[in-house]
């Protein structure tokens, strides 16, 4: 007998010889079941947040979208149903479908299956389909009397204005710029949105009965104080529109070039348009999406253009697709090599002198800093030189707070509670960059969460705390259960010619498309009406819910349950769990 034939393994043993007991439908909870030998839980439903959703800084129902347009979920017009589903909370799909960063794909439960649901480009989708059928929002409730200042219209703005009139009360809007739309029209060119969507997607908004001030300088043209007396409720959302500068070469350069900061350089083209003049040559300082926006517009302005960034291509702040997109384009990027002064020859500005830069020592001073700039220093010796004839400087951006200095607290930026209060005032509220820097869903999401606490005050509700719900992960799905789809995927153009060309280098989804991409959703934490549960249960206790029913399409007799769990572990989207309190 060899060593292998006398080897013995008890708890194989114990299962190769376990009988199986006869089928009984035996009530009760005495019986032995899979997770003990009694059990006093039973399956309830409970519809889960999909992280999709608690991704979206505009809180989108991303399950919901999806949906609908796959029509999982009835509407007598899926397309028209997904849209009204987004503006609840998003009224810029349109735009956000175009240019976010989509933090709700890389978190998609569906990536840990073949590969997430391409949630942006079916966003974009259903807001083109709107724009294109010339819906309208719905009209506003019935007036309430209140009137609100909304400071700024940019997306925060704008957010904050539209969730305001949805609830009745009346809006006047003060913008400083010639047009509606902050950064969304004067930071994001048209290549990425064309001015056709965002105008339309703005006039939506102003349909409901906006009153805007365009030109109106808060603390020039009119004071903080006129407005908290005038208005029952003040929003705040002035946006960071100033550009930060390197410690040197400020302002204009000496003779025919210019240094100056994307902000400016991004607004001045969108305000004077193609006619004015640029380098031939240029250096885009920095490593986040304006400075590849930066560098993207000055290659339709007809000039070459490179790119230096202080940190290695994996820790840049911009997005992948976006880098990868002005690479596509001719953009050229140097990496490691931080800027320490500008080169001058015959009164001339030439270039850019920097160094090349090392990672920091384990142990240094901000060798493990959250901000990545911080963990490099200076290589000694390793000097560079970049020749360009204008350089653009693209390392963060800041507020002007003018005549709003007591709602910053001496700092540039406003200084909210949770429910994105102003400190020590009672009816001002704030949002967007000018509280923190982030994406342009950050921004519409604040708007709305102010807008909801804006409406408690008016109506004199109390404040309610931020919710945290739970969120189901891809380990409570049976991610089995779901078929490999291949991801439909939108068109990026690269013209041959880009000098002079505006227009937007992608094309949306069809119809089609969108479809079959959303019905790639696993609509997690929701019942899939697939009847696993009712098909596996070995006691037969789970049936179709009546057709009065609301409890959802399962219903189950917990006379009948034993609590075995089976129902919750083949259940492929998560919507069972088990309780000790099925009530």
């Amino acid at each position: 007998m060899s060593a292998r034939d006398s080897w013995s393994n008890p708890y194989l043993d114990s299962a190769l010889e376990y009988v199986y007991p006869p089928y009984s439908t035996q009530t009760g909870r005495e019986k032995v079941v899979a997770f003990g030998e009694q059990s006093y839980r039973c399956p309830v439903h409970v519809s889960r947040v999909p992280p999709c959703t608690a991704a979206c800084p505009a809180g989108e129902d991303v399950r919901g979208l999806n949906t609908l347009l796959s029509g999982s979920e009835e509407a007598e017009d899926g397309w028209n149903a997904a849209w009204l589903r987004i503006v609840e909370r998003n009224p810029f799909p349109a735009v956000t479908g175009r240019v976010c960063p989509h933090p709700c794909e890389q978190i998609c439960n569906r990536g840990h299956h073949d590969e997430s649901v391409g949630i942006n480009a079916v966003e974009q989708a259903v807001g083109d389909h709107a724009i294109s059928e010339k819906l309208a929002l719905p009209s506003p409730a019935s007036s309430t009397g209140k009137r609100v200042a909304v400071v700024g219209g940019g997306p925060a703005g704008l957010s904050a204005a539209y969730q305001l009139r949805r609830r009745g009360h009346g809006v006047v809007l003060f913008d400083a710029n010639p047009e509606l739309g902050g950064m969304m029209r004067y930071g994001i060119m048209g290549y990425r949105v064309d001015r056709a969507v965002l105008d339309a997607e703005i006039q939506r908004i102003v349909a409901l009965g906006l009153d805007t001030r365009l030109g109106v300088r808060i603390g020039a043209d009119v004071s903080l104080q006129e407005l908290e007396t005038e208005y029952d409720a003040v929003f705040v959302a002035i946006g960071a529109q100033i550009g930060r500068m390197l410690p040197f070469g400020s302002g204009q350069a000496r003779g025919d070039a210019a240094v100056m900061d994307a902000i400016r350089f991004l607004r001045c083209h969108e305000l004077e348009g193609s006619s004015r003049a640029i380098g031939q040559k240029v250096l885009v300082v920095g490593d986040g999406d304006v400075a590849l926006d930066a560098a993207r517009l000055a290659l339709r302005l007809g000039a070459g253009v490179e790119v230096v960034s202080a940190v290695p291509r994996d820790e840049m702040a911009c997005s992948t697709h976006e880098l990868e997109a002005a690479e596509r384009e001719g953009v050229r990027v140097h990496y490691r090599a931080g800027a320490v002064g500008l080169i001058e020859r015959d009164g001339r500005l030439r270039g850019l002198a920097c160094v090349r830069m090392t990672r920091k020592a384990k142990g240094e001073e901000g060798w493990d800093s959250p901000i990545p700039f911080l963990r490099y220093e200076p290589l000694v010796g390793e000097e560079l030189e970049f020749d360009a004839d204008m350089i653009v400087i693209s390392i963060g951006q800041t507020t002007d707070p003018s005549g709003l200095e007591e709602l910053t607290g001496g700092t540039p930026w406003l200084k909210l509670d949770g429910n994105y209060r102003v400190r020590g005032k009672e009816r001002v509220f704030g949002g967007g960059d000018a509280f923190e820097i982030g994406l342009l869903a950050d921004a519409i999401g604040q708007g709305r969460l102010a807008a909801d606490s804006i409406d408690r005050l008016l109506r004199g509700e109390p404040q309610r705390p931020r919710v945290h719900e739970s969120v189901i992960g891809a380990d409570e799905l049976d991610i089995s259960y779901y078929a490999q789809a291949t991801r439909k995927r939108r068109e990026w153009s690269l013209r041959e010619e880009l000098a002079g060309s505006h227009e937007e280098v992608s094309s949306g989804l069809d119809r089609g498309q969108a479809q079959e991409e959303a019905a790639r959703c696993l609509e997690c934490g929701q019942c899939l009406d697939c009847r696993r549960c009712r098909i596996f249960c070995p006691q037969e206790a789970i049936s179709e819910s009546p057709a009065e029913s609301t409890g959802g399409p399962m219903h189950t007799d917990y006379n009948r349950c034993v609590g075995c769990y089976i129902c919750a572990l083949i259940c492929p989207s998560g919507f069972i769990r088990m309780s000790a309190d099925p009530g």
